[in-house]
């Protein structure tokens, strides 16, 4: 996948594995949805608990930016990992995300913003997230939240809504070239005292 929708795939990846636990969820707990948020998806027929993810924006990162031709710390997606890669004037990105979690029980809702909190998932400190497209590990920011909200759907129905933003950073390359590696090397020797 390109740039922009491998960082879409490994935040929806990095959100999922979270269970909620109560006396009338069944062994093991109720599995939390994630998705993305599309025009089709509406809260009236979904099923909760639910974690939405939306992508809000991408923006050039200009305090990390650096010009010039640089060796990449990673291998590009559709390189081949045998080599060390060039790009030339690479632009460093900030990709921004609402990321909204709902549910029908206040409860619920404290259980999926404390398991957020962990390491793995959005962490005030200690964010990060997987590429496995480029191999990479990115800085993952908590931006904002969690913030905790009530309200109702469509319906009427009461849900409780926990709201976090987070950016990611990525980098979009234009020019790509392989470094390649050194295939022989002569020595000349010379007995020392000549």
């Amino acid at each position: 996948m390109p740039w922009i929708e491998n960082e879409d795939a490994a935040i929806k990846a990095k959100l999922q594995g979270i269970f909620v636990n109560d006396t009338n969820t069944p062994a093991g707990g109720l599995p939390v949805d994630v998705r993305f948020r599309l025009p089709e998806n509406e809260l009236a027929t979904a099923t909760f608990p639910l974690i939405l993810i939306e992508r809000t924006r991408a923006e050039p990162d200009h305090q990390a930016e650096h010009r010039g031709t640089v060796v990449l710390g990673y291998t590009p997606e559709g390189q081949d990992s045998a080599s060390t890669y060039l790009a030339t004037d690479p632009i460093p990105y900030l990709i921004e995300y609402q990321v909204t979690v709902y549910a029908r029980k206040q409860r619920h809702a404290a259980n999926i913003a404390h398991a957020l909190s962990g390491r793995d998932y959005l962490h005030p400190r200690w964010a990060y997230l997987e590429v496995p497209e480029d191999g990479t590990v990115r800085r993952l920011e908590v931006a904002g939240g969690p913030e905790f909200h009530d309200g109702r759907d469509a319906q009427g129905k009461r849900l409780w809504q926990v709201d976090y933003l987070i950016q990611v950073s990525a980098e979009l390359l234009d020019e790509i070239a392989a470094i390649k590696p050194v295939q022989t090397v002569e020595l000349n020797t010379h007995p020392l005292g000549h």
